[in-house]
């Protein structure tokens, strides 16, 4: 148990803090590394104006605005950056001279909390999803003759919410939680392929047993992701800050070429 200089239990530890209210913590009673921030206020349809827990089960809570109502509290967990687990395969396969060899990498589990997913929906509209026609066949970004779009939710007194808004950079449409992502994964992470010169031309020459000529491909392929537009293995820093990512840069794909002599 930890305590502070009054006396007081510390039960929790601020690993990190981020743009939209984000946070990584070490808290008691939860795994390491957990990921919190602001989410959706929300209430039981069987008790209006009453907020319940994130977690429990309701209906999200649209303001008078017509935009989704967010917490003040930065304490609702999303999850933590930790994997359930982690693999991988390689295989090689050999026909004759020709070898082709690759390797699979896995991940399960864990959160990732986009700063460029926040920025991108709520702020700047970069993203496709930002754009389009509505029902009315109108842009989603204006509520100009039938425009805009009418948010899924109920005001806090229980009532659908009817309200038309813009879909744009004015406005926060989402909470932080919205763009907390699964950061599972499945990869090609290596293939090499490989041709092996004929034995026989070595004959004359003791000195030289083998030749082997190779082509090298990394992060070839992200076979399957959740998270929008990014790789999930790119993170903000390194350490015991895990789990953010800002200004994400794609994974690098790279081809060599490979001679391996054999005495």
């Amino acid at each position: 148990m930890f305590k502070d200089e009054t006396g007081n239990e510390i039960k929790n530890i601020l690993l990190g803090s981020f743009q939209g209210g984000v946070s990584v913590n070490a808290s008691v009673g939860q795994p390491y590394g957990t990921i919190q921030g602001k989410t959706y206020t929300m209430i039981d349809p069987s008790k209006p104006g009453q907020v319940i827990p994130w977690d429990g089960v309701g209906q999200r809570v649209v303001s008078s605005s017509g935009y989704y109502r967010a917490t003040t509290t930065t304490t609702n967990v999303y999850g933590n950056y930790n994997p359930n687990w982690i693999g991988g395969v390689y295989n090689t396969f050999k026909y004759k001279n020709l070898s082709l060899g690759f390797l699979v990498d896995a991940r399960n589990g864990g959160k990732v909390w986009s700063l460029d997913m926040y920025y991108g929906m709520n702020f700047t509209g970069v993203y496709p999803e930002s754009v389009g026609l509505n029902e009315n066949g109108k842009s989603i970004r204006t509520t100009d003759d039938g425009g805009g779009v009418i948010l899924p939710g109920v005001l806090i007194d229980g009532t659908p919410n009817t309200k038309r808004v813009a879909i744009d950079a004015n406005q926060v449409g989402a909470p932080a939680s919205e763009f907390a992502y699964d950061a599972s994964y499945v990869k090609l992470r290596e293939a090499v392929l490989t041709y092996s010169l004929p034995r026989n031309l070595f004959k004359r020459v003791d000195l030289i047993k083998g030749i082997d000529f190779s082509i090298i491909g990394r992060n070839l392929w992200l076979i399957h992701k959740n998270l929008p537009y990014s790789d999930p293995e790119e993170n903000l820093s390194a350490g015991n800050i895990q789990g953010m990512q800002s200004g994400a840069y794609p994974t690098t794909r790279t081809i060599g070429f490979n001679i391996n002599v054999k005495f």
